[in-house]
């Protein structure tokens, strides 16, 4: 659990999926009996920020979304829509219908890899990196696991003190709950698979 923190063509969510985000996030936080304030204190999120996003007023930043998640014991994906969706028990995802999601502040889009797939002990993504793509000003940390194979270009972490540089082929796995952060280390677009365990990461 986070404690800070050639498909379909990619597209920044619309209001009305922003709206149906907030619709969402305050299903869950109401099923859970928790006030506005009570599930900031939990996340870390500003109680103003949450309201905004409650109301269709704000998209989550990918790092408030992440500790949302962890507050409310969720998946990520309460942001897609395909967690409406009953879960199936075997699932298939073509290439042009994965479910994405866009963060132009962040340079990062993120390809859905488990289709209608129950959410479990893993989460996979496909991430394409634009040119300055970076995870953000802050380290992340989260339970479980994080691996990251390169496809193409390359991308540079940084976890606790030591920085690694990966292009393509390689990959790097370590304990997610050491602060880490990545960003593009390549003049043009990097594409990488990540594999999370326990189903909270992006």
């Amino acid at each position: 659990m986070v404690r800070r923190k050639a498909g379909q063509a990619a597209e920044a969510l619309s209001p009305y999926e922003t709206e149906q985000v907030g619709e969402r996030l305050r299903a869950l936080r109401l099923g859970r009996a928790l006030t506005i304030s009570a599930l900031s204190e939990l996340s870390g999120v500003p109680s103003s920020t949450i309201s905004k996003i409650e109301n269709g007023q704000l998209r989550p930043s990918l790092v408030h979304a992440i500790n949302l998640a962890e507050a409310l014991e969720e998946n990520l994906g309460f942001l897609i829509s395909r967690y409406r969706d009953r879960p199936e028990p075997v699932v298939v995802v073509r290439a042009r219908e994965r479910s994405t999601i866009h963060y132009g502040d962040m340079g990062l889009t993120l390809q859905d890899l488990n289709g209608h797939f129950k959410p479990g002990v893993l989460e996979s993504r496909v991430g394409i990196l634009e040119p300055g793509a970076h995870s953000g000003i802050d380290a992340m940390t989260h339970q479980g696991e994080e691996f990251c194979y390169v496809i193409a270009g390359a991308i540079r972490y940084r976890v606790a003190d030591e920085i690694v540089e990966l292009t393509a082929g390689d990959y790097l796995q370590f304990k997610s709950d050491i602060r880490h952060s990545w960003e593009n280390a390549h003049a043009g677009e990097t594409r990488v698979l990540w594999v999370f365990s326990n189903g909270l990461s992006f």
